[in-house]
């Protein structure tokens, strides 16, 4: 699996041991893991799958059958703050990713999306994307955005698909989940520029991001 589905994480430091050698052991069992809708990494389920803050610290649990590291959680996410986006002239009101645990858990454990539900995930850089769909019973449609917020491609994750769907690009810095045909029903797609009510992405939302 290629470093670019999980890069990197936040700087940490733990227990006085160097931060070089803890961020690669981290990037080791990163680059083991899947994202379940989230990114791969999981970190984003569906990928739905993003990173822990900077002054976080994040402590994985185990598998108990793998013994590799887990960052998602093991039920639906609840309570996520919201963004407003403009994509194009559509306005939505998305749930926002952009930690760790909030990335790597993505849509995982939800019966469902509504039509016109929408999750956004937020990464610290641009790089090469892949979101899956453990634990997520449901197919959706995802978005691979560059770092001006520009939609590069659109891709359908099926339920319980635990296959990577990998972006052509490596420049994606954001990703948005959406039900199926929610971005052609809109008429959205590659080209389409995203923004924020009160800015561009860069300036807005990339400050935020503790994944890399």
């Amino acid at each position: 699996m290629k470093d670019a589905l999980f890069p990197g994480v936040a700087r940490m430091d733990i227990s006085g041991h160097s931060v070089s050698v803890i961020r690669l052991i981290v990037i080791v069992a990163l680059a083991l893991l899947h994202s379940g809708c989230g990114s791969k990494t999981s970190p984003a389920g569906g990928s739905s799958g993003a990173v822990a803050g900077p002054s976080s610290n994040v402590t994985p649990a185990s598998s108990a059958t793998s013994g590799e590291p887990i960052f998602y959680q093991n039920r639906a996410q609840t309570g996520l703050p919201r963004v407003k986006l403009w994509l194009g002239s559509k306005e939505t009101s998305a749930e926002l990713c952009y930690t760790v645990t909030q990335i790597a858990t993505g849509l995982m454990h939800r019966q469902s999306i509504g039509e016109n539900e929408t999750m956004f995930f937020v990464f610290g850089g641009p790089g090469e994307r892949s979101f899956y769909m453990r634990n997520v019973p449901f197919d959706i449609d995802v978005a691979y955005i560059d770092t001006e917020g520009v939609i590069r491609e659109i891709v359908r994750l099926k339920a319980k698909d635990e296959q990577g769907v990998p972006s052509k690009s490596d420049q994606i810095q954001y990703v948005l989940e959406a039900a199926p045909d929610y971005f052609t029903k809109n008429g959205l797609g590659p080209g389409t520029l995203i923004a924020t009510d009160k800015g561009s992405l860069k300036q807005v939302l990339a400050p935020l991001a503790q994944l890399r």
